[in-house]
Parts: structure tokens; sequence; C-alpha cells
């Protein structure tokens, strides 16, 4: 009779635990060699589950400093493998690749990475930026494209004129008998693109400059969205990079409070014009939408209604911040832009800035485009492949993408590449005068993106940054802040390329 083996009972539980914890290794680490198989430069040691975007999770990094790192890991290669989370995927260096991904193959890369739950964000993920099935951010985009025509946009330059003399009033309360008003630049912003906002889409008062604005006003409701803070920056993370876990948890974007605030506003509103039913309805974004499916659901007028306050609220305060920020530290372009400015609105006769009289001035334009080269908004696209695709760089590295890897992009870095910018640090809007139109890449400069999802609400937002822009340099002189920290640092808890501790400056009045 042969004897038990002592302890032989407990060998499988001793082997199993084992074999588990290895099974699992291999299957979260089984795409580490991804890039190497394909001979293709790639970041070395991804981690199990999270590949090389700890730094994001942590908030170390925003999405766009992040990308802007991986675009100088090797400057030498046209491409650089990386994983995001536990999924191989790849950054393009070069602009002709980079129209390759947006324009020229955009079949192949025609979804978003970046996605929100229909069921926590059931209002923010109707915004054609983070649908993408084909046929619904097309039949999104085009809806929205239609309240944005030229002869609707020329309809809302009245209310962005009457709010941009708002903003000269409570500018002129600020500098009072101090001289001068010294203010972070992006805060001061956010009042005037915050009050078109409120006006032109929720047809309310925003109090944006008042100088005790109610807690439930729009201004301090908006305030909390993009608000840059550690606790905004963790919902990020957890809605686009562990997505499943923040769908568990029940994370939104919109705080409940917001969205009912929001939803509350707009669906008074809509019921109050539908009951006046008038002759002349008012001239609004939120009139264009209710006209647009006068039988629509509230839902889907709320949520055309965010996307406009998407498209303008954030990025259009961010890219005046960053315009100011350079006029203020460049005093002879600042004059140069004032004396265009005032001599295009002379020339009309009225002395008053016109919705035409922006389409001339040109200098405005490169100003404008020269600052967000150096400052862009957004740090980076971020792509998802939709089809099997090859890619081909100008060095002769070749990558095969399947369906769902993610493909970035750097807006930053290639925004401050000598390879398509000499001397790219420097502050020059000739780069963009027509002229030298011939010399520039237009694949190196994407403030917008581009491509069939460039943004939306561009011709929108270029407005209301025009619109301030001039009437403010015909009134006030620009100087620069010891506040600012230099050198700048991205927020890493901000979505947008917000800086750390703020971009400071002082407005003084030019009759002074």
């Amino acid at each position: 009779m042969m004897e038990s083996c002592p302890g032989c009972d407990l060998l499988p539980w001793l082997v199993l635990p084992g074999l588990l914890v290895f099974l699992g290794y291999w299957y979260l680490t089984q795409n580490h060699q991804h890039w190497k198989k394909q001979n293709v430069p790639s970041l070395p040691d991804p981690l199990p589950i999270f590949g090389h975007m700890l730094p994001v999770i942590t908030l170390r990094d925003n999405i766009g400093t992040f990308a802007e790192r991986l675009h100088w890991y090797n400057k030498d290669a046209s491409m650089l493998g990386f994983h995001f989370m536990g999924q191989p995927a790849l950054l393009v260096r070069e602009a002709e690749l980079v129209k390759i991904v947006l324009q020229a193959n955009f079949s192949s890369f025609r979804s978003n990475l970046l996605q929100l739950s229909e069921r926590n964000d059931p209002v923010l993920s109707k915004n054609p930026f983070f649908i993408n099935e084909p046929g619904r951010w097309k039949e999104t985009r085009m809806r929205i494209g239609s309240h944005l025509t030229g002869t609707k946009l020329g309809r809302l330059f009245v209310i962005v004129d009457q709010v941009v003399r708002q903003m000269k009033s409570f500018t002129d309360r600020r500098i009072g008998s101090n001289g001068f008003y010294e203010c972070e630049l992006k805060g001061y912003f956010v009042r005037c693109t915050g009050e078109v906002v409120a006006n032109a889409a929720f047809a309310i008062h925003g109090q944006s400059f008042e100088d005790q604005p109610e807690r439930l006003s729009f201004y301090e409701m908006a305030k909390t969205i993009f608000e840059p803070t550690t606790i905004n920056g963790i919902k990020q993370a957890l809605l686009f990079y562990l997505p499943a876990f923040g769908e568990l948890l029940g994370v939104s974007f919109l705080q409940k409070s917001t969205d009912a605030f929001f939803r509350e506003n707009v669906t008074a509103i809509i019921k109050q014009r539908r009951e006046q039913n008038a002759s002349e309805p008012p001239s609004d974004f939120l009139q264009y939408c209710i006209d647009a499916a006068p039988e629509q659901d509230i839902d889907a007028i709320v949520a055309d209604v965010i996307i406009f306050y998407m498209d303008m609220y954030e990025t259009s305060s961010t890219s005046l911040a960053s315009i100011f920020y350079q006029l203020s530290r460049h005093p002879d372009i600042q004059a140069k832009l004032r004396e265009h400015v005032t001599e295009v609105v002379q020339s009309e006769g009225d002395g008053r800035v016109t919705y035409e009289s922006l389409k001339r001035m040109t200098y405005l334009d490169q100003v404008i485009n020269e600052a967000l080269r150096i400052l862009s908004p957004l740090g980076a696209l971020t792509k998802l492949c939709s089809e099997p695709i090859r890619l081909t760089g100008s060095d002769g590295i070749t990558c095969e993408l399947r369906p769902g890897d993610p493909v970035f992009v750097s807006i930053q870095a290639l925004h401050l590449d000598e390879k398509y910018w000499p001397d790219p640090e420097r502050f020059d809007p000739d780069r963009f005068a027509a002229e030298n139109e011939a010399q520039r890449n237009k694949m190196a400069f994407l403030v917008f993106g581009e491509g069939p999802r460039m943004c939306v609400g561009m011709r929108l937002g270029l407005m209301v940054v025009k619109m301030t822009i001039a009437n403010l340099l015909m009134n006030y002189q620009v100087e620069a802040s010891p506040k600012t920290k230099l050198p700048l640092e991205i927020d890493p808890t901000s979505i947008v390329s917000n800086v750390k501790g703020g971009l400071w400056a002082r407005f003084q009045k030019l009759d002074q």
C-alpha cells in the first residue's frame, strides 16, 4: 500500500496562485515587444496595466506635455512607439505623417481616442469631439455648423460687441485710481468668453463682470468645469484613461449640479419662447438650435448648447491669455498691431470695430497665429486607428497599425520644431504674412486641428478673440507683470494648456 506524500494535498493550492500570477503577468505584458518586432523606435520598460501613462495618471503631466516629451524623446525618428495603458500606441513626428493621419487617409483615423460614457455624461457625450460613430458625428457637426454660418455669425456679433463693451467698463472700474489693473489673464478673459456663452447660448445674464457674482450665477457655475484642480485632474484621469473604472464609480465630466443648472435654464427659456411664438425671435445660438428642430427633445438642444460652451468658453479664454501675454512682452509688436487696428477702424468712419472690419485686420490674424503657435491652447491630438494601414516615415521606418491602436500628435512640439519653424522660440508674426505662406508647412500648425474633424467652432472663436483684442488695444496699453513665473510650466491638472500660477499682465488706459 502506497504511503501518502506529506503536504502533497497542499501542492495544487501552492502551484495555482503562482500559475495565475504568471498568466496574469503574461497577459498584461504580451504586447510589450510589439514595437521591437516592427523595428520601430519606442519608449523602454512599459508597466503592466499603465504602459507609459503613469505620469498622466498621477498628474505629473497632462496629455499635452506627455505628448510633447514623447516628441522630443528621439528627434531623429519619424515616429515613436509607446504603450497607452496596456495597448501599443504610436506618436508621429513628421508633418507628412500628420497629414496622412488627419487628412489624406482620414478614413483610417476617423475616430478620436478620448470618449465619454453616455450613461454618466448623457449631454456632453453628444459633443462631436467625443462621438466616433461616423454617421452620428457627421450629423452633429453639420447641425452645429449650420448654426455658425457667416450670416448667423454676423448676428451673434451684436452680442459679442455688447459683452466687449461690458468688459471695457469692468476694466475701467478695476483701473480706478491705481492707474493700472494687474490681473491673471486667463481669469480675466474667462469673464468675456463666459458672458458671450451666457448671453448667446443660455439667454441669461452671466454676472461675469459683477464685482460679487452670486454663488449660482453662470459665471460661478461655469468655472467649476475646467478649473485646474487636483479633483478635476483625477476625474479626467478616470474618465479618459481608466474609463471602465470611472464608469463603475459613476464619475462624470459635468457635476450633477452644473448639469442641472444648465438644463433648467435652457428648458425654461425654450418653454418661454415656444409659448410666446414671437414673429421676430432673438438672434442667438439658443434660438438657432430651437429653430433647427422645433420639436427636438430638450436633451438634444442642451447638448448643442453645451457644445457651444465647450468650443467657446475655455479654448478662447486660454487663447486670449496667450496672445496678450506675448503682446505684453513685445511692446513694439503691440504698438504695430494697435496702429493697424486703428487704421482699419478709422477707414470705416465711425470709429467702431465691425464684423466686416475684423476681416480686414490681416496683421491681427498674424499675431493671433504666432502667439498660438508658441503656446497652443490644446497640446495634443489623440486619434484611434479605425482601419488597417501601413505608415512609412521619410527615414524609412515603417509600422503596421491595427484598428484600435491609438495615434498621438504633439501640437505643441510641432509648433516649436526647428525643422518647420526657424528660431521657433522667437515671437515673429511675420511668419504668417501672406508673402511667407509658401515657406510654411500647413500640417505643422494645428491650433484648430486639421481635416474633417477640425474645430467646428473655429470661426466663432476667432471672431470673439479678434473682437476682444481689437477693442482692448484701442483703449489700453498692456505691460508685462513680474507675477508670471518663468519659465512657463503647464498645469498637469488642466485638460488644456493652462500655465501654473497663470499668465499675468497690467492694463493701463491709453489716455493716461
